[in-house]
């Protein structure tokens, strides 16, 4: 089977060399928010839940501004630290904007054409089979069509139109559903699922797909193709520093190869808790032996934060209590 890598970006909020970069070109109320940009002290954890779930990986990506934990372990021979100078083009740099780093990620070196892209706040938990990512060459995924209906918070529902509108542009829905039926109505697919996607048949154009917060399967040529056919778009956004509701999101790299029929079908796993939620909730997604794949959203409600970080660390250490070798001596 083909190589398979691992994509992870991560930033610590906390630097002071980094912020007084971000200050230079932060506006007054950019540079008082802390939500995207505040460690939370779990990447140790990551690390710990890949080494468990993943032994298979082929390479781990680590994407930084520069900063890098005190405790990690750069001699590990499949770690690859990435600095975003290392693959973004100078003319978006610097950048403090996720959709940069995301959209960009085809651009580092060596990359295998299969590769999972994560967010620091997706925990492995258990051992997966590679094929519960790739199969046959392509990416398990599943297709279900759910419309945008409202704007979402800090604008994250004009980048979804946006991704829309990019996609709409080089498809057609019709065509997609003809071309690749049995993509549209696996029967692996929930019921629910399959009836969404039945009502798109009236539809013109795409009106939006269930995109899971969760590791996600992606395929290098995807982005290359995307790049190609939306030079002119991506471009644009990209010279935003920071992220904006004219911007787009790597999602648009999933949608893209769902409307292609790029994918085997595959109801992918994993649950997502808010870490501003009920201690309970997040202590059952955490110590349940179901959950091999959890995403920690740190949402937009307010919380303790020192707090609420030491009771997250203290769940990580019954799951994850064995040091990995991502880990200093």
């Amino acid at each position: 089977m083909a190589e398979i890598d691992l994509v992870c970006p991560w930033v610590d909020g906390s630097d002071p060399a980094w912020r007084a970069e971000r200050d230079r070109y932060a506006s007054a109320l950019e540079r008082k928010q802390t939500v995207m940009w505040r460690d939370w002290g779990l990447m140790r954890y990551w690390f710990r839940g890949v080494e468990r779930a993943l032994p298979w990986v082929h390479r781990i990506y680590f994407v930084t501004w520069g900063h890098l934990p005190p405790w990690l372990n750069e001699a590990h021979q499949k770690l690859r630290v990435v600095r975003h100078t290392d693959y973004i083009p100078e003319a978006y740099l610097p950048t403090f904007s996720a959709l940069t780093i995301g959209l960009n990620a085809h651009r580092i070196p060596g990359l295998s054409e299969q590769f999972i892209y994560t967010n620091d706040d997706c925990f492995f938990l258990d051992y997966m089979e590679k094929e519960a990512f790739f199969q046959n060459g392509l990416p398990c995924d599943y297709l279900h069509i759910r419309p945008i209906t409202e704007l979402r918070a800090a604008g994250f529902g004009h980048i979804l139109w946006n991704n829309l509108a990019c996609l709409n542009e080089h498809f057609s829905l019709a065509a997609c559903m003809e071309k690749n039926a049995a993509h549209w109505f696996h029967p692996s697919y929930p019921e629910k699922n399959r009836k969404d996607n039945e009502m798109a048949r009236r539809l013109t154009r795409f009106p939006g797909f269930a995109n899971p917060h969760l590791p996600q399967p992606m395929l290098r040529s995807t982005y290359e193709e995307v790049w190609e056919k939306a030079h002119d778009r991506l471009h644009c956004a990209c010279k935003e520093r920071f992220r904006s509701s004219s911007g787009y999101v790597e999602w648009l790299m999933r949608d893209w190869q769902l409307a292609a029929g790029r994918f085997t079908p595959y109801m992918r796993e994993g649950v997502g808790v808010e870490i501003n939620g009920a201690k309970e909730t997040i202590r059952d997604a955490l110590l349940s032996t179901r959950n091999r794949v959890v995403c920690l959203n740190e949402g937009s409600g307010n919380v303790d934060f020192v707090s609420r970080r030491a009771y997250l660390q203290s769940l990580f250490e019954r799951v994850l209590p064995e040091k990995s070798a991502f880990e200093k001596e």
